[in-house]
């Protein structure tokens, strides 16, 4: 097979496409792939790193204020719709794989027009902008939620759920993750992630945390992001809790096994590897979200017992300190949140959108050969 990857600007974007990835590398051993994104985006970093031939377009996200950048970033996505035409003749992909983001907005729109077949996963409860541009003409979209917002075809979406790499499915047990991680075995564990860039008010909350708590009560793996791990571990110096910094965790399944709670934004990719997990936790929505979809993401979670929610400003040490003193005198609590986290994940997310693909590619017979675009 030969499919076209494109979408990216964050790890939401990025994560559900290396789990489909990965899915269809184990299907098809002669898979030929291609991503399309920002050069110096995270999809440039996580195509290269995962092997993926990564082409760039230098289309930027589209103001949502009148100004006269708008006619800048027009004359970008127009260049970008060209070079994106010319990625399709050259690659001839039997289908165009969008994960979201502004970025794949070039790539599917001048396939849908091309007569290429076009997928769209849309990882949140609420359609972003290039799906919204996109989802008339698309051969599938792909569901996370069944009360997805937005209008699109009903007859062509498909609930599949957001998927999660293999070893979200597959973790170790919390003991040989703590052995791994060089964390006490008994000690509560909370485990603070704000994104893949970091999140400054989960960061600055977390700094007053550690002068809260004893070192017996309390171990944090905090996830300061590249932006904040200096100054995280300026405010650590001295505190009676020396958490774990990183300023990326790179494998979050070992560490999320870890954890008896996680605070972290509400990002989709997030809450899909918590529910995965089955892990309780306290989701602070980055309230600068487009179309606030994290808010959406967050309330789903704390409708079906599986999470709290906490508003960004109110997110501060005096404010969570209570709230997680509780959480820990409470196991039974923690246990059900875990197992209402559990109820939404839907674990073979991956594996549904790898059929669909490979059903659409070969409906016509296993020998059909794209001709789209010649």
């Amino acid at each position: 097979m030969r499919i076209m990857i494109t979408g990216g600007g964050t790890g939401g974007h990025t994560s559900p496409a290396l789990a489909v990835i990965e899915e269809l590398r184990r299907r098809d051993p002669q898979l030929l792939l291609q991503w399309i994104g920002k050069r110096g985006g995270m999809e440039e970093n996580v195509a290269k790193k995962n092997g993926v031939p990564f082409r760039s377009l230098p289309v930027e996200g589209w103001t949502r204020k009148k100004s006269p950048r708008m006619l800048w970033t027009a004359a970008k996505l127009a260049y970008s719709m060209m070079r994106a035409w010319f990625y399709l003749k050259v690659f001839q992909p039997q289908a165009v794989f969008g994960v979201g983001g502004y970025v794949s907005l070039p790539a599917l729109w001048v396939a849908q027009r091309a007569g290429v077949k076009t997928l769209l996963h849309e990882q949140n409860k609420r359609l972003g902008l290039a799906n919204r541009l996109c989802a008339a003409k698309v051969t599938r979209l792909l569901l996370s939620y069944p009360e997805t917002e937005g209008e699109y075809p009903k007859d062509r979406a498909v609930l599949v759920g957001n998927p999660v790499r293999r070893a979200f499915l597959h973790p170790p047990e919390t003991n040989a993750a703590r052995a791994d991680l060089g964390l006490a075995e008994n000690v509560f564990t909370v485990l603070v992630v704000g994104g893949s860039q970091g999140a400054h008010t989960l960061n600055e909350t977390t700094a007053a945390l550690l002068q809260r708590f004893r070192p017996e009560e309390l171990q944090v793996i905090w996830s300061a992001g590249k932006n904040g791990v200096t100054r995280a571990r300026e405010q650590a110096e001295g505190a009676p809790v020396q958490p774990h910094i990183h300023a990326f965790i790179e494998d979050m399944a070992t560490t999320c096994a870890a954890a008896d709670l996680v605070i972290s934004r509400s990002g989709a990719s997030m809450t899909a590897e918590l529910a995965a997990m089955g892990k309780p936790a306290l989701l602070v929505p980055y309230p600068h979200a487009a179309d606030n979809h994290q808010e959406h993401n967050a309330r789903a979670f704390e409708q079906a017992g599986a999470a709290l929610v906490l508003l960004d400003q109110e997110c501060t040490g005096e404010g969570l300190e209570p709230l997680l003193r509780e959480l820990i005198a409470s196991p039974a609590r923690l246990k059900a949140m875990g197992e209402a986290a559990k109820s939404l994940a839907r674990p073979f997310a991956a594996e549904e959108i790898a059929e669909i693909i490979m059903q659409l590619v070969y409906e016509n017979g296993p020998d059909t050969a794209t001709r789209n675009g010649q």
